[in-house]
């Protein structure tokens, strides 16, 4: 996802890490996302994850309080919107987790 990686420079303070055809993106230690051809994996407090699961193409990651999983399966104009916000806002929280 071009855009993870665009963000990882913006944002700084992350690392990334791939294997498998996933790459995980940690920061201070931590990963908050991880992502591959078809999907991103972002772990959020607990509110923010609950209303993410009301929006389309988003499922709960089963064993994995916080984490979500979005894997858009048509590209309408607000998947890149969504993706972004939800990458900002694990970025911002794995630094307080």
């Amino acid at each position: 996802m071009v855009l993870a990686a665009e963000l990882t420079a913006e944002l700084g303070e992350t690392t990334a890490e791939g294997e498998g055809g996933v790459v995980s993106y940690r920061r201070a230690g931590r990963v908050f996302a991880r992502v591959s051809a078809d999907a991103v994996d972002v772990r959020l407090p607990a509110d923010i994850a609950e209303a993410a699961l009301h929006t389309p193409d988003t499922v709960a990651l089963p064993g994995e309080p916080g984490w979500l999983r979005f894997e858009p399966r048509a590209h309408e104009r607000h998947v890149s919107d969504r993706a972004e916000a939800w990458f900002r806002t694990a970025w911002r929280h794995a630094a307080g987790s």
